[in-house]
């Protein structure tokens, strides 16, 4: 019987992340246990019959608060990194869902792709070309605000090259993907999915790029133009499919 294969399902690289930082913060509070209970002994040792001294039980008492403090200052970065990734596998969640249900015979929809050291939240092949989509998650209370002014994308008052450079890195490394795959150059339409976010949204000034919100993008995409016949669709899918496919044995 052959081995089985799948594709990464949204949100699966958050998940790892989240993993492998509660594995860190478990192992600085185990470390940190164990060195307390030792500190302990040391000092039983000192005040009771073995023979222990003073600077010995003063060495172990110096290491186990630094231990402590360390576990502390890096126990804070990983619950923020932690509740940053839980908010941010939401979001790729709720946009995968809404991908999936565009997903038909001339649309196909890929989540989270890995590169080096980043992944591309989503990809679409379709008959109306080929998209990369970054999702972006933030607290609607916040009152977060993007928008086009000048030929800068600004956040809160604030330039926002960053989103743009991920952006194009990601759409980068699938164009050169697909050229190496299939031998063709495909444009590739860059988009960002921003939920919990206002945008005011000028679509003539930054073609390029779209920044959208959930509710949005179907309607950017039904209005699209078709530039593929479903057969490139097909065969694009299946050569991205073998691509990026891992094992579930």
């Amino acid at each position: 019987m052959g081995k089985k294969f799948r594709t990464h399902v949204q949100g699966e690289s958050l998940q790892k992340k989240i993993d492998a930082d509660y594995e860190k913060y478990f192992t600085i509070w185990g470390m940190f246990i164990a060195f307390f209970v030792l500190t302990l002994y040391v000092w039983l040792f000192y005040f009771k019959v073995w023979e222990i001294t003073m600077a010995m039980a003063i060495t172990f008492s110096i290491v186990t608060s630094i231990i402590f403090i360390y576990g502390i200052r890096k126990s804070i970065k990983l619950l923020r990194h932690i509740r940053n990734c839980y908010k941010g596998m939401e979001g790729e969640r709720l946009v995968g869902e809404m991908l999936n249900k565009l997903s038909n015979d001339s649309i196909r929809v890929f989540h989270d792709i890995c590169g080096d050291c980043f992944n591309v939240d989503h990809l679409i092949i379709s008959t109306k070309g080929i998209f990369t989509i970054e999702t972006k998650h933030y607290d609607r209370k916040k009152g977060y605000k993007f928008l086009f002014q000048n030929g800068k994308l600004m956040f809160n008052g604030h330039q926002c090259a960053t989103l743009l450079n991920q952006m194009d890195g990601e759409a980068n490394f699938i164009h050169e993907k697909l050229n190496a795959l299939c031998g063709r150059d495909y444009p590739i339409q860059k988009v960002a999915i921003i939920i919990g976010a206002y945008i005011e949204n000028p679509q003539n000034e930054f073609s390029n790029y779209w920044i959208l919100n959930e509710n949005s993008f179907p309607k950017f995409f039904a209005n699209t133009k078709e530039c593929l016949t479903i057969d490139e669709v097909r065969s694009i899918a299946n050569q991205i499919t073998e691509w990026i496919k891992v094992s579930v044995d």
